[in-house]
C-alpha cells in the first residue's frame, strides 16, 4: 500500500465552481443541482487542472465553463466523489469535449446500480450513458482504487472513508441491486479529496460528505499525519438532518478549526445559516463561477 504521509505538498491552489445548485445574485453563470469544483494545483514545476464530479447537466456545464474561459481540453484530470446522478452524469458528454486521454479517478463500486424509492423508484447512479466501455472508448483511463492514492504531489484520495462518529453516515434511503435484491446503501464509494497546502495545512473538498464531514475530515488527520485543516469546500449533506445532527456537527467542526469553511450544493439552507453563525468571517458563500485562490 503507498504511503501517504509521503505524498508532499502543494505550492498554490485556485478553486473555480463550475457548478453549484445556485448561481448567485446578478451572475450570468447558470445553478444546477449538482456540483463541480476545478482545482487548478501548483506543486513546483507540475502545474495540473483537476476536475471534482462534473454535475448532471453538460449543458449548463459548458456553458459555465465558456463564461470563466476554460478550455475543456485544458483538464488534465478528472475525480469522481460517488455514484450520484448529480455529480457524474455529465461525465460522457464532457469527455467528448474534453477529447483525449485523461485519468478518471473513483471508487470501484463507482458504476453500481443505485435506487432511490422516494418519492418513486428511480435509479440514481452514474446512468447508462456512463458506462465503463464507452467511457474508455471516449478517452477516460479509469482508476478505481478504494484505498488512499496520490493524485499528484500533495494531492490525495481520501480512498473509502472509516465511519466513527456516532451521528453521520447513516442510511439516506438509497438502495443498491445486489444478486436482483434491493438492498440498503451506505454509500461506501463516498471519497473526497485531500490537498497539503504549503505552510498552511490541509485542504479538503467534498462532493457531497456522505461519509459525515467529520469522519471526513479525521480520517483525512489520521492518514496523512497532518493536524492542521486548513479549509473545507463542498457539501455537507445536511440537508435532511435533524438540528441535533446539525449542531453535534458544526461543535465538531468548531473543534477542528478550519481557518474557513465554504459549503453548497447538499448542505442545506439551515445549515448554512448556522455555519455562517458559528464560523463568523471564517464562513464563505459558494455559487456558480466563485472562484477562490489561495
Amino acid at each position: 500500500m503507498y504511503d501517504v504521509k509521503e505524498f508532499g505538498e502543494v505550492d498554490s491552489l485556485k478553486v473555480t465552481v463550475l457548478m453549484e445548485d445556485y448561481a448567485g445574485y446578478e451572475s450570468e453563470y447558470l445553478g444546477s443541482h449538482g456540483i463541480a469544483l476545478l482545482l487548478d494545483i501548483g506543486a513546483g514545476s507540475v502545474k495540473k487542472r483537476l476536475l471534482l464530479d462534473v454535475g448532471q447537466s453538460s449543458e449548463a456545464l459548458m456553458f459555465n465553463m465558456k463564461i470563466a474561459g476554460i478550455e475543456p481540453g485544458s483538464i488534465d484530470m478528472i475525480f469522481l466523489s460517488h455514484c450520484h446522478y448529480d455529480h457524474t452524469l455529465a461525465l460522457a458528454d464532457i469527455l467528448k469535449q474534453i477529447n483525449k486521454e485523461i485519468p478518471v479517478f473513483g471508487h470501484p463500486d463507482l458504476f453500481r446500480k443505485n435506487f432511490a424509492l422516494d418519492p418513486f423508484l428511480k435509479e440514481i447512479g452514474t446512468g447508462h450513458r456512463n458506462n465503463p466501455e464507452r467511457l474508455s472508448q471516449l478517452g477516460a483511463q479509469l482508476a478505481l482504487v478504494r484505498e488512499p492514492f496520490p493524485l499528484m504531489q500533495g494531492v490525495l484520495s481520501s480512498g473509502q472513508v472509516e465511519r466513527i462518529t456516532d451521528f453521520e453516515g447513516q442510511l439516506i434511503g438509497t438502495y443498491n441491486l445486489e444478486d436482483g435484491r434491493l438492498v440498503p446503501d451506505n454509500l461506501q464509494d463516498d471519497m473526497s479529496l485531500i490537498i497539503n497546502l504549503k505552510n498552511k495545512g490541509l485542504f479538503i473538498a467534498s462532493g457531497c460528505s456522505h461519509a459525515g464531514i467529520v469522519n471526513i475530515v479525521e480520517h483525512s488527520k489520521k492518514i496523512t499525519g497532518v493536524d492542521n485543516i486548513y479549509g473545507i469546500i463542498g457539501g455537507l449533506h445536511l440537508i435532511n438532518a435533524d438540528d441535533n445532527v446539525i449542531e453535534k456537527t458544526i461543535d465538531r467542526l468548531e473543534k477542528i478549526n478550519p481557518h474557513f469553511v465554504i459549503p453548497g450544493h447538499c448542505t442545506g439552507q439551515k445549515a448554512q445559516y448556522r455555519l455562517e453563525q458559528r464560523f463568523g468571517n471564517r464562513y464563505r458563500s459558494m455559487n456558480s463561477g466563485k472562484v477562490f485562490g489561495f
